[in-house]
C-alpha cells in the first residue's frame, strides 16, 4: 500500500514537472492577453445618402460589433450547445474532451496530427492571436495556455461576447450580427429558434454548411444543433422537433446590393482613402453621410438609361465590324 502511494506521488510530481516545463517553454512566446481590453476588430464602413439609406459599404471583413444583450438568448444557447456544452463550467479547457481525443488519436495513430477538442475559449484564442491554424501539438499547447489566461482575465459573458463578434460565418462575414443580416436580414437579437440554430451550425464549416452553398447540409447541421439544445435542456424535445420541420427562409443575400450611385460612391471612396488612409477606410467602421438624394439619383439614372437607348436607336442597326466565331 505504501509503495503504491509513493508511486502515485512520484507520478503526480512527474506530471507537475512536465507541465511546469511546458509552461516555461511557451510562456515567453505568447501574446499579451491584455490586448483584448481594447478589442477593436475590422468592421464595415458604411456610406449613407442624405435620407439615411445605405448607398455603399467598404470592408475587409463584414462585421458589426454588438454587446451581450444584443445577442438573442437562443442564439447564445445554440452556439454553446453546438460548440462547447461545458463552456459555463470549464476553465478554458475541457479535460474530458482532451482525454477522449487523445485516446482516439492514439488508437488511430494520429499523434502527429491531433484531432480537435477545442473549447469555445480555445477557438477564440486561435482566431484572435497569431498562433496559426495548423494541426500541431505546438499550436495546441499555445492555444490551451492562451485559453487559460483568457478565462482568468475575463468573465464568461465577456468571452462569449468576444467570440460572437469574432467568429467567421462565411461569405466574408464575421460576427453574429452580420451573419443574422446576411442570412435573414435581421438583427442578432431578433432571430427565431430555428434561425439561431442554423447560424450556430454554420460555425463548424462555413464554406460547406452555408445555406447559400448547400441547403441540405445546412439543414442537417441546424437540426443537429436543435437536438443538442434539447439535450442540454435549453429547449424541450417538442420545441426541437417542431423547429426541425420549419423551412429555411433566407431573406438576406451573400453579396451586397449594387449601389444606386456607383460612380459617386467611388469618388467618396477615393476621398476617404486620401483623407484617412486605406486601413481606416476598410477596417475602422467609419460612418459617412453624404448629400446624395436617392430620389433625384434614381431620376438621373433613368434619364441616362433612356438617353442611351434613344441615342442607340437613332443610329439604327449597325452590322458587326468583324466576323464573330462560328458565324454567331
Amino acid at each position: 500500500m505504501r509503495s503504491a502511494t509513493i508511486v502515485a506521488l512520484f507520478a503526480v510530481v512527474a506530471i507537475l514537472g512536465i507541465l511546469s516545463g511546458v509552461l516555461f517553454a511557451f510562456a515567453g512566446d505568447l501574446p499579451e492577453i491584455s490586448a483584448l481590453d481594447n478589442y477593436n476588430p475590422s468592421t464595415i464602413t458604411r456610406v449613407y445618402a442624405s435620407n439615411g439609406n445605405v448607398i455603399g459599404e467598404f470592408a475587409v471583413q463584414r462585421r458589426l460589433v454588438i454587446g451581450y444583450e444584443d445577442i438573442s438568448p437562443k442564439l447564445r444557447e445554440a452556439i454553446i450547445s453546438a460548440e462547447d456544452a461545458d463552456f459555463n463550467s470549464h476553465f478554458g479547457l475541457s479535460i474530458s474532451r482532451i482525454l477522449i481525443t487523445l485516446l482516439r488519436d492514439v488508437f488511430e495513430h494520429r499523434l502527429g496530427n491531433p484531432a480537435g477538442a477545442s473549447t469555445l475559449t480555445q477557438q477564440l484564442a486561435r482566431n484572435l492571436f497569431p498562433i496559426g491554424f495548423e494541426k500541431s501539438i505546438d499550436r495546441k499547447v499555445k492555444e490551451a495556455l492562451l485559453a487559460i489566461q483568457i478565462e482568468k482575465r475575463y468573465t464568461k459573458r465577456e468571452i462569449l461576447t468576444l467570440y460572437c463578434n469574432q467568429i467567421h460565418f462565411g461569405h466574408g462575414t464575421n460576427g453574429v450580427e452580420a451573419a443574422a443580416r446576411l442570412y435573414f436580414n435581421k438583427r442578432a437579437k431578433d432571430v427565431t429558434l430555428e434561425e439561431a440554430a442554423l447560424i450556430a451550425g454554420i460555425i463548424q464549416s462555413p464554406a460547406r454548411q452555408s445555406p447559400y452553398v448547400d441547403m441540405a447540409a445546412a439543414t442537417r447541421r441546424r437540426n443537429y444543433v436543435l437536438q443538442r439544445m434539447a439535450e442540454e435542456n435549453y429547449i424541450t424535445a417538442d420545441e426541437a422537433e417542431k423547429a426541425k420541420t420549419a423551412p429555411i427562409a433566407l431573406k438576406g443575400q451573400p453579396q451586397p446590393e449594387k449601389s444606386i450611385a456607383p460612380y459617386y460612391l467611388e469618388e467618396v471612396r477615393k476621398h476617404l482613402e486620401r483623407q484617412y488612409g486605406a486601413k481606416a477606410l476598410y477596417e475602422s467602421g467609419l460612418s459617412v453621410t453624404t448629400t446624395l438624394d436617392p430620389a433625384l439619383q434614381l431620376i438621373a439614372n433613368r434619364a441616362i438609361e433612356k438617353g442611351l437607348r434613344t441615342y442607340d436607336k437613332r443610329h439604327g442597326w449597325r452590322r458587326p465590324t468583324r466576323a464573330t466565331p462560328f458565324g454567331c
